[in-house]
């Protein structure tokens, strides 16, 4: 039956598929099955060296060679074979394993067939072959949409470090600062969560059946289990994790995916204050010509793709972060309830993907309106206030909060005769007489600045 979008029951393989298709060479099941296949040859390859040299010289020369091509041949149809013997065997690793000595019959390799999966149990296979899918998806998709975002959120940030912009605090005006501050802020708390992502190490264990390796060492006692095991996990660039039962501890996978939950929830906290800015008149999102914003307001220009991705951010948060606390326990030595929740690792991270997506097109339609911003700012005068009583108190007027805040509440033209009535220097007067709104945003600019330099200093570290 031919795959059709407008059949998918979840929107990820439907509305949101040309977004996110990549994903399938992680996450769908033709994915796993390709790389459960590639541990199993990897490891039967490693077996072979190191339990049983004297078999090679029985094999033709180029064995290894033919081992991994049956890597690169797997295709769509030979999934779809190993899931026809799934059907009759009611196990997944075992129909591979099935699979793939038809397939050594079928090159000439049938003396290694005994050898497949000797000694292993299928979390052996599946912790391996998830941890090498999710550190792809990682590098090859995740990190590198991240980083172009970052790189756009920067640009405009630094486009707009001198663009003042008053500050909220509970909601309702405070202090003003900068557009570009307010925005460097968080390119760099999405540079640096990016960073720890990019740089977390997946984990990956062989052990057998209740993790102590025992098939193996009563096999071939001759061999150290643990440094092979060791040696294995690193060379498929994984760290090798000692502690396990049966399974792999998620403890680390659930790492990763609190780092997700937190990734997403920075993000879609930024489109909320973004929203914000554009329900306040000092942002606006712009349609394309043609676009429809509302079936019966023609007028309406939208914030939708603000509001699409914070809806992927939050969903994508609280699905990593049920993931990351539920796969932190497993009964005794195994149970199985973990396997249904690993299946949906792509859920939560094709969602991600879907609201970084959908941030950059707002992104690229958002324009800044620094008049309005300015004019908000200079329409606030009590936003001096916070200036006032700290001068004030600097130059010994000790109930300075209480005279300041007293005047504003009798109104803001009070407070300079207040100030006046208590016999302060001409200087101090005037320094307050004089401070304007428009230019009391302390080291905004110095700070927003710095923050860029931060965020250009670790996407280098990336070698971005």
């Amino acid at each position: 039956m031919n795959f059709k979008p407008l059949e998918a029951i979840i929107p990820i393989d439907g509305r949101y598929r040309e977004r996110v298709a990549d994903a399938s060479r992680y996450f769908s099941e033709y994915a796993l099955i390709k790389e459960r296949l590639r541990v199993e040859i990897e490891f039967l390859v490693k077996i072979i060296e190191t339990c049983c040299g004297e078999i090679t010289s029985k094999l033709p020369q180029d064995w290894k060679d033919r081992l991994l091509k049956i890597i690169d041949d797997f295709k769509l149809e030979d999934a779809e074979e190993v899931k026809e013997l799934e059907k009759i065997l009611g196990h997944d690793v075992k129909a591979l394993m099935d699979y793939l000595r038809k397939r050594l019959h079928r090159i000439g390799l049938e003396q290694l067939s005994s050898y497949i999966h000797l000694g292993l149990t299928s979390d052996d296979v599946n912790n391996l072959a998830y941890s090498l899918l999710l550190s792809r998806f990682r590098d090859e998709v995740l990190v590198p949409n991240l980083i172009r975002v970052i790189r756009t959120i920067s640009e405009k940030a630094k486009d707009n470090l001198e663009t003042i912009m008053l500050g909220r605090t509970h909601g309702v005006p405070a202090v003003p600062t900068t557009f570009g501050r307010f925005l460097s802020n968080y390119a760099y708390r999405l540079a640096r969560i990016t960073y720890e992502l990019a740089v977390f190490k997946f984990p990956g264990k062989l052990g057998g059946a209740v993790g102590d390796h025992s098939a193996l060492k009563f096999t071939y006692p001759e061999v150290d289990w643990i440094e092979f095991s060791k040696g294995f996990v690193e060379s498929l660039g994984l760290e090798y994790i000692p502690a396990s039962t049966q399974i792999l501890p998620h403890d680390k996978i659930s790492e990763f995916l609190g780092k997700i939950s937190i990734l997403d929830a920075i993000a879609s906290n930024l489109c909320r204050d973004l929203w914000l800015l554009s329900s306040l008149g000092l942002l606006v999102f712009g349609r394309r010509v043609g676009e429809t914003h509302s079936s019966t307001m023609p007028h309406k220009s939208n914030p939708l793709h603000l509001e699409n991705a914070e809806g992927a951010f939050d969903l994508a948060s609280s699905i990593a972060s049920f993931m990351a606390r539920r796969l932190v326990s497993s009964r005794l030595h195994r149970d199985l309830s973990d396997s249904i929740i690993k299946r949906f690792y792509g859920l939560p991270l094709t969602l991600t993907i879907i609201g970084f997506k959908s941030l950059m097109e707002a992104f690229k339609r958002m324009n800044v309106l620094r008049d309005k911003m300015k004019l908000e700012v200079e329409s606030h005068p009590e936003s001096l206030t916070e200036a006032y009583q700290v001068y004030l108190r600097a130059h010994g007027v000790e109930d300075a909060y209480e005279l300041v805040q007293g005047a504003f509440d009798k109104g803001w033209s009070e407070i300079l005769k207040e100030i006046k009535g208590r016999g302060l220097s001409s200087e101090v007067v005037k320094r307050l007489r004089e401070a304007k709104p428009s230019e009391y945003f302390g080291e905004a600019i110095r700070i927003g600045s710095m923050l860029l330099d931060e965020v250009e200093k670790i996407l280098g570290r990336l070698g971005k």
